[in-house]
């Protein structure tokens, strides 16, 4: 392949990169420190290979971006796959050791969208958003390009060539009429040669449209302005000389070719790229049908959202409406700073969504855009309500009872003015993991949360020889109530610090789930990390494949043996957590974790090899690792508790999501107390969740043991639901709790009011960790809250004055007097 050396400014800009002969990268922004603080852009142009259209905006670009654009010469001949791989190679050398934090964006603009998604496959450890305007993806033999390349290959070079006759010299500075009542029409300097008839084609499909043109001129001298209309057309014209000079007959055919080779190798991936991705479209972009394509890469790409601009058409940037940072700056999408959920470690893959790792934390604007396809038609049939605990025992509307989390660069709307300094947060991040790896020293004393019903009596931990019977327990129960209450307010005080650890009822089907995700991410800044059953992904890879992000230690705990695993697995024959939980012992899933790591690469190769065969998730499936859901593993919640994260869990699994008739709000949570275990490791503060609602929502038509002993059930759909991924893995696979994933079938009732309450913190320490009696203490404890939780709900939700649906609705709709109000409730 034939080269040319170019230096790029940046980092490293004595280091020469190779680049395709004819290719070059120019560096906008300068090489300051100023733009090294900016996102990171690098633009690819459309198929005339400068960025003709939007060439007017990149001096605005290179203000809000450290900005780098890729063009082509017409005497360039590389392969798209050979562009492709010197790109990629260029933009993984000019951002090594980038920061995390940093955003680093690529723009294509209609051919460049084609090379910027197979950049940013290519390259999708560092590359973490794209914006596409309207992309050549939907290239075929059948689109007006397409034919247009077919006829192009059968004329003579000759015809491609031929220019018309010279203008007469008359019309240069002549006014043409105007109509009744408009100014007549200045025309702007006409060329002396006219350009060939290529240029003349492809100047209304690749720049401004005629329809937009006539638009620009009517406009001009409707408002008695001419010499804006002679502006735009001077505008036009300009692109077609540049057409000339830039995009020649050769380079044409030789690019649409390039185009064909890397629609070809981009698309089948489409459904796998996993950045976020902003796609523009004109509506009237009659050379690729961007309008339609639009609305198939937002289905296909696994986070991808359109943004169509009606009256624009190919040349968008080129045209009223299509100022770029306005644009991103209206949907969310320009940000100078990632934020994410925990500490990242150096070199990380950040894009690796559904991992046990950090995520970075979707912004107001991109929660705004799932709840338009989900929760907001839930809120506007249900209108939840949310109620939280005090460290007092005092039940408030709102969340003001859970921990503030705003981090640097987050918008929370509970949050003061002031934020947290950087360092700060990341110092505290690290003293928090270096704690989480220390070996936990036993107690002598156990554990007990007041401040909610149904708790349990006090245990003894090592009950003190000189005191005997009631008298030790009692002393041993007031002890641990003081401990833990002393605790409760420090974690309070501490407000964002220390892992957390969400433990609620698992209402039908759990669609409450979203709602009550997005309400404390918007109002406290926390990302409850929800752990799901693997039957939610359609994707083939684990949660464990992103081993990069995790944090925390895997090693076993120190004093562990193996006849103490032996003991705790065959002391208790109850199953542990979840949907979410694993079954096995703490020792056994940081064993695991050790063994993770030194299996990882071999493991590691497996799974990509697989995982780039895997099918793009579902819409459910998607949003939720979007939203830093992982696959239950025995690993994940280990993982996600060290790294000092907000952890969702659902003791009750399917057999709580899928009940029977007449379990309406029942509980069927494992006896072992081993989430409460791994908490206390963690020194996790546990938050007990009830919510009621959702079940009295829908109609449950056949649960899953009618569709079990239904004559309609196959052996092959038995077989089916054999075969479906587990939650419960190890000793939770226990007769008494049924894990087999049979879907029950419901249809929608009147929708009822959803209540949620978040119950007082119940905080653990590691001194717990070895002390089964005082984590079967604290386990009795958070059941009992979230049990004593739903009663209080069912009991109070009684006096709501607008619990109704249809008066309720009445009163949020408010018509005709003005915008939707939310209906108030009952008073605590």
């Amino acid at each position: 392949m034939n080269s040319a050396e170019h230096k790029s400014a940046g980092a490293g800009a004595d280091t020469p990169s190779m680049l395709p002969s004819g290719v070059s990268i120019t560096a906008l922004s300068g090489a300051d420190a100023n733009a090294q603080a900016l996102p990171f852009l690098l633009y690819c142009p459309d198929i005339d290979g400068k960025g003709l259209t939007s060439s007017q905006q990149h001096p605005a670009w290179a203000q809000a971006f450290d900005m780098h654009a890729l063009a082509l010469d017409p005497d360039c001949r590389a392969s798209f796959h050979e562009l492709a791989e010197a790109a990629g190679s260029w933009l993984r050398r000019q951002l090594a050791g980038v920061p995390p934090e940093r955003p680093v964006y690529l723009l294509g603009e209609g051919w460049g969208a084609v090379l910027a998604l197979q950049l940013a496959w290519d390259c999708r450890k560092v590359v973490n958003r794209l914006i596409l305007v309207n992309p050549a993806t939907s290239f075929a033999p059948d689109t007006p390009l397409g034919r247009l390349a077919e006829l192009l290959e059968r004329l003579p070079p000759q015809l491609l060539a031929l220019r018309p006759p010279p203008l007469p010299a008359q019309l240069q500075g002549l006014t043409l009429p105007g109509l009744p009542g408009l100014p007549g029409l200045p025309l702007p300097p006409l060329p002396a040669v006219p350009p060939p008839s290529l240029s003349l084609a492809l100047a209304p499909m690749l720049g401004t449209s005629p329809q937009a043109l006539a638009r620009q001129v009517l406009g001009g001298l409707s408002s008695q302005q001419p010499q804006e209309a002679a502006q735009a057309l001077g505008r036009a014209l300009g692109q077609v000389e540049a057409l000339t000079s830039s995009l020649p007959p050769a380079a044409f055919q030789h690019r649409l070719k390039m185009l064909e080779q890397g629609v070809k190798q981009v698309v089948p991936r489409l459904g796998r790229i996993p950045q976020r991705c902003l796609v523009l479209a004109g509506g009237e972009d009659v050379l690729l049908g961007s309008a339609e394509e639009a609305e198939r890469l937002e289905e296909k790409l696994q986070r991808g959202f359109k943004k169509v601009l009606p009256e624009a058409g190919h040349a968008l940037l080129n045209e009223p409406g299509g100022q770029l940072l306005p644009l991103l700056r209206e949907l969310g999408f320009y940000t100078t700073r990632r934020v994410f959920s925990s500490r990242v470690k150096p070199g990380a893959d950040m894009n690796a969504f559904g991992g046990a790792g950090p995520v970075e934390i979707p912004n107001p604007q991109e929660v705004a855009r799932y709840a338009s396809s989900w929760t907001a038609r839930i809120r506007q049939l249900d209108s939840p309500v949310f109620m939280s605990t005090l460290p007092d025992g005092r039940r408030v509307l709102g969340l003001e009872g859970l921990p503030l989390r705003a981090r640097p660069g987050q918008v929370v709307e509970d949050a003061p003015a002031a934020a947290h300094a950087p360092e700060q947060e990341h110092a505290h991040a690290q003293a928090h993991a270096d704690q989480s790896t220390a070996a936990a020293a036993p107690s002598s004393s156990s554990g007990h949360a007041s401040g909610g019903s149904g708790a349990a009596g006090g245990h003894e931990a090592h009950g003190g020889s000189n005191a005997s019977g009631a008298d030790a327990a009692a002393a041993a129960a007031a002890a641990a109530t003081r401990r833990l209450e002393s605790l409760a307010a420090e974690a309070a005080a501490a407000g964002h610090e220390g892992p957390l650890l969400f433990v609620g009822n698992h209402q039908l089907y759990a669609f409450d789930m979203s709602v009550m995700v997005e309400e404390v991410l918007l109002k406290r800044g926390i990302l409850m990390r929800g752990l799901a059953h693997p039957g939610l992904f359609a994707s083939g890879r684990g949660d464990d494949s992103n081993d990069d992000g995790g944090s925390g230690s895997s090693s076993e705990p120190a004093g562990s043996d193996g006849k103490q695993q032996q003991q705790q697995q065959h002391s208790n024959g109850g199953s542990s957590s979840s949907v979410s939980a694993s079954g096995r012992t703490i020792q056994e899933e940081s064993k695991d974790g050790a063994k993770e790591g030194e299996g990882k690469d071999q493991k590691g190769k497996e799974k990509k090899g697989s995982g780039d065969e895997a099918l793009p998730p579902a819409f459910m499936g998607n949003m939720f690792q979007t939203f830093g859901a992982v696959r239950v593993t025995p690993t994940a919640m280990f993982k996600l508790l060290a790294a000092g994260e907000a952890v969702l869990l659902y003791p009750g699994g399917v057999r709580e999501g899928f009940k029977r008739r007449n379990e309406k709000y029942e509980l069927f949570w494992p006896q072992r107390s081993e989430f409460v275990r791994m908490a206390a490791r963690f020194g996790a503060t546990i938050i007990p969740v009830s919510a009621v609602g959702l079940e009295d929502s829908l109609a449950l038509v056949l649960d899953s043991d009618d569709i079990r002993n239904s004559p309609l059930w196959s052996e092959r759909a038995r077989e089916q639901a054999a075969a479906a991924p587990r939650a419960r893995v190890g000793v939770a696979a226990e007769a008494g709790l049924d894990e087999t994933f049979i879907p029950p079938l419901i249809a929608p009732a009147v929708p009822s009011r959803w209540y949620f309450l978040f119950g007082r913190p119940v905080a653990t320490t590691p001194d717990m960790y070895r002390d089964r009696a005082a984590c079967d203490q604290v386990y009795a404890e958070v059941k009992g809250q979230v049990e004593e939780g739903i009663d209080y709900l069912l009991r109070k939700r009684q006096t709501d004055p607008y619990r109704d649906f249809l008066g309720r609705m009445l009163y949020e709709q408010n018509p005709p007097f003005g915008p939707r109000r939310v209906a108030p409730t009952f008073e605590p």
